[in-house]
């Protein structure tokens, strides 16, 4: 077989490795970190973003968050902060460079393994720009796929290396090798049993690598017997990660959703991946970020027709081991290593992952290379035409992973790619929603996630989410429907907590509110704000020397904490202690001269002084401070209606309404000044945009119906005051108003 001579030249594949992988990963450099495992592991955790020392190193080996135990892949994320901070350009770069070098590596080891460069070169760059590898390159969080699969080469080189010469040093680096490989990842653990098929091929040190040869083209072997024992070690090391792993998912609660499937559907599904994996090693498209668990769906035609590809490649192969070792060899590689995360032992509802096929792919590209070989030599296909095949298979596997790439840009990208090309896919609807809720756009959030909610109504991820996106739209009743789903089923969460005190607070229920921010600093005595928030409610239902107790409390780990005084000083106005109270404001004040808030909270003092020039004047500075102070200009609105100047109270609280749309109090004040404009259809607006926030508010039905029996709709005016009585029974005016209503029909 003549190859061209160019070909044959180690160092220019290994640069053409290197050129055309930096070439088809090039977008990734300009993507973003998404909201999948990216938060988890870079931009929300505090030690990885503390950078690299003797405490983060200390922390990555007790680690188990994302229910994962791999401490060296939380030192390089450390690393990586340290040197280039949130900068995602960098991030990526770096997986990047490292997958580069694992490519340069395999494709070197290979050749020294099997002395064959074509073979070596086309399995390196299959492994190198296949876009089933998109996923563990431009997923910054899938670090450790390409830092163990950096170690399991090495590991496999100095392997080879030992062979070559058995001596205790070459297999103590071997063994380091694959230590450092399980902690970066676990999935290693089947690392050991291709140590043993390499002994078969294509070492060929074991004895039945020579089985149905002549005598002549024997050599000396190991049995398979001497080649197991010399891997106990390993085996050692791997069952150790397997049951680190195992403990730590189970406790990480990553199983927990995989235990309504039956052991039927996992196997299942794991004999029709098996399938499917080839299918999208050899038609790589619509690959998704996640592929939905078929769960019971799979029909029994399809079990039986994967099953069958399955053994009758198995077959096929055992029956050519004698003359194509490499068969054997390159299938056993694909089963074996793709056992940890077929879905036996299912972590996830994934039926699949594009990541899982970092490593096992290796093997299909074996089979095809060297059986490819083969046949060209068989049937002497020109040498041209060798270079004209691999020279497309590159072009266009080159061109796809440029394309896949770009569907990694952002989590707006990544989650409507995997929506279009997956059904069912209740994880890329809550990450878009999620997506949608960090942007403000609450409305598409809720719509993705109630999506998700209806695939999944018990996952309490998409419910937190979704109450998280119904508290931006200002539903905060139905938000807190959610929270309260939530709670009982969750261990005690002081976030959680948090965040059910924010809604009640926002719900004028400061009771309640007060007994979960106190929930929440018993469970973190650190969440000062918290301790805030709560003495601020204190303040409001009276109980002053509580809120007094909490500021303090703050004060004395952080004396220069401006909203304390501030708080401090609410409790002392409100105790009708004006001096003190205006003491502890201008302290606030002086600790923090742009506390717009204070400056709010002083105004109010002002006015219950019966000084309204200085109130004014605190009111704008309120606003000059933070122009956004939607209630020091809800403040200045409500003085100057009571001053009859009805345009400039109008002006403030359309401002306040521009930055606080969904509150309540902004929009009934603004349709009660429009009444005595005589504006009814402004008035009439606005008290129907408060029924949008919430339906259950009296005052708005009750204002609409008046509005609505002056226009003549006496039908819509009698539902708007039956909606009244029925949410408050007591409330006399609705009561009459609907009497006269009806009387009014009835003559």
């Amino acid at each position: 077989m003549q190859m061209p001579q160019f070909v044959k030249n180690k160092y220019f594949i290994i640069i053409l490795i290197a050129c055309v992988t930096f070439f088809a990963f090039l977008p990734i450099l300009n993507n973003d970190f998404i909201n999948y495992d990216d938060p988890a592991y870079v931009t929300k955790n505090i030690q990885v973003q503390s950078g690299l020392s003797f405490e983060t190193i200390k922390w990555a080996f007790n680690s188990t968050i994302e229910s994962n135990w791999h401490p060296l892949t939380w030192i390089s994320h450390a690393l990586d902060s340290s040197l280039f901070g949130l900068n995602p350009m960098y991030h990526h770069a770096m997986n990047l460079f490292i997958h580069i070098l694992s490519s340069i590596a395999l494709f070197v080891i290979f050749n020294r393994m099997t002395k064959n460069i074509w073979g070596s070169a086309f399995v390196a760059i299959v492994f190198a720009i296949h876009p089933l590898h998109v996923e563990s390159v431009a997923w910054i969080a899938e670090r450790k796929d390409v830092l163990s699969g950096f170690f399991w080469i090495l590991t496999i080189g100095f392997y080879s290396y030992y062979c070559e010469s058995p001596t205790i040093s070459r297999y103590l680096l071997t063994l380091l090798c694959f230590v450092l490989g399980l902690l970066a990842k676990p999935m290693l653990v089947t690392l050991p049993f291709v140590l043993i098929l390499l002994d078969y091929w294509p070492l060929k040190r074991l004895e039945l690598s020579y089985h149905g040869l002549n005598d002549k083209k024997k050599k000396e072997g190991i049995s398979l017997k001497s080649s197991i024992k010399e891997k106990i070690p390993f085996f050692i090391l791997s069952i150790v990660s397997s049951y680190i792993t195992y403990i730590v998912q189970q406790k990480g609660g990553s199983m927990a959703g995989a235990d309504s499937l039956s052991f039927s559907v996992r196997i299942s599904n794991a004999v029709v991946s098996y399938v499917m994996y080839i299918w999208k090693s050899l038609v790589p498209a619509n690959l998704s970020i996640f592929y939905p668990h078929p769960e019971n769906t799979i029909s029994t035609l399809e079990i039986i027709f994967a099953l069958g590809i399955l053994i009758f490649i198995s077959i096929m192969f055992w029956h050519l081991r004698i003359k194509h070792p490499y068969l054997p060899a390159g299938w056993l590689w694909y089963l074996g290593t793709l056992v940890p995360v077929i879905g036996i032992v299912q972590v996830g509802l994934q039926a699949m992952a594009d990541r899982y096929m970092y490593l096992p792919i290796i093997g299909l590209a074996i089979i095809i290379a060297w059986g490819y070989l083969y046949y060209m030599v068989r049937f002497r296909i020109p040498s041209a035409v060798t270079v004209g095949i691999t020279t497309l298979v590159i072009i266009l596997m080159v061109f796809t992973t440029r394309t896949q790439a770009t569907h990694w840009k952002n989590s707006f990208t990544l989650f409507t790619h995997a929506l279009s090309v997956t059904k069912n896919n209740h994880i890329a609807h809550t990450n878009l929603g999620v997506a949608f809720t960090d942007s403000g756009k609450y409305d598409e959030a809720v719509v993705h996630l109630k999506k998700a909610l209806q695939l999944r109504p018990n996952e309490i991820l998409i419910r937190s989410n979704l109450a998280r996106a119904l508290v931006g739209m200002g539903q905060l009743e139905e938000a807190l429907e959610h929270y309260r789903f939530i709670l009982p089923r969750v261990s005690p969460d002081p976030q959680l907590r948090r965040r059910m005190g924010d809604v009640l607070a926002d719900l004028n229920k400061p009771e309640e509110a007060i007994s979960h921010y106190s929930e929440v600093v018993r469970l973190d005595t650190s969440d000062y704000l918290s301790r805030l928030k709560m003495a601020d409610l204190l303040a409001q239902v009276g109980k002053f020397n509580e809120a007094k107790e909490q500021c303090n409390i703050v004060l004395k780990r952080f004396p220069d904490n401006s909203r304390a005084h501030n708080i401090l000083g609410i409790v002392a106005g409100r105790q009708q202690l004006y001096d003190e109270a205006v003491k502890e404001f201008n302290e606030a004040i002086r600790l923090d001269s742009n506390n717009a808030d204070a400056y709010n909270d002083f105004g109010i003092l002002y006015e219950r002084m019966g000084k309204p020039a200085e109130a004014m004047e605190m009111y704008n500075k309120s606003i000059k401070h933070n122009p956004e102070q939607w209630n020091a200009r809800l403040n200045i609105g409500s003085m100057l209606a009571e001053q009859g100047k009805y345009d400039e109270a109008e002006k403030q609280w359309n401002e306040a309404v521009r930055v606080n749309p969904k509150n309540i109090e902004l929009r009934m004040n603004l349709g009660r000044l429009y009444l005595i404009q005589q504006k009814f259809g402004d008035a009439k607006r606005q008290f129907q945009e408060a029924l949008n926030i919430n339906e259950k508010n009296v005052s708005a039905h009750y204002q609409l119906a008046n509005i609505l029996m002056q226009e003549g709709n006496l039908n819509q005016a009698e539902k708007h005051y039956m909606k009244a009585v029925e949410i408050a029974p007591n409330f006399r005016p609705a009561h009459e108003a609907l009497q006269n209503l009806r009387n009014q029909i009835q003559r």
